[in-house]
């Protein structure tokens, strides 16, 4: 048996949704936004993954010599990426708004729509496992 301590650290994107702490024996600990707790692990060495909802981290290993958890949102996808999504967006639909029978608004909205298309299957599909990232200590 071991004890180790896990920390969610502050974050402004994430903050109303709790990350679940799932370990290789079955236990799992829902932490809330800047929440510390100590946790006790029956099974060292061991595996342990963060999960928000359907995306989760990579599977890091427990041993001996590990003391804390500090689990953190990847930066770049939790503040660059919705920005980039409504930046797409707004190229995608405001010139249809404004120059609704231009002949550059239909390919720009067609560039706009495969580029949406595309960061999304990148983001949620291919790299799924990278929205929460695990530093052991």
């Amino acid at each position: 048996m071991k004890e180790i301590l896990i920390r969610r650290d502050q974050e402004t994107f994430n903050k109303s949704v709790s990350y679940k702490v799932v370990f290789e024996d079955g236990q799992i600990v829902s932490l809330e936004n800047g929440e510390t707790k100590k946790v006790i692990i029956h099974k060292v060495p061991g595996t342990v993954y963060a999960q928000l909802n359907w995306h989760r981290s990579k599977t890091i290993v427990i041993d001996e010599t590990t003391t804390e958890l500090i689990l953190k949102a990847d930066k770049i996808k939790n503040w660059f990426g919705p920005r980039v999504f409504g930046f797409v967006i707004l190229i995608t639909l405001l010139p249809r708004l404004i120059w609704d029978e231009a002949p550059f608004v239909k390919p720009l909205s067609i560039i706009g729509l495969s580029i949406l298309l595309l960061c999304t299957i990148y983001a949620f599909i291919i790299k799924s496992n990278d929205w929460i990232l695990i530093e052991k200590r």
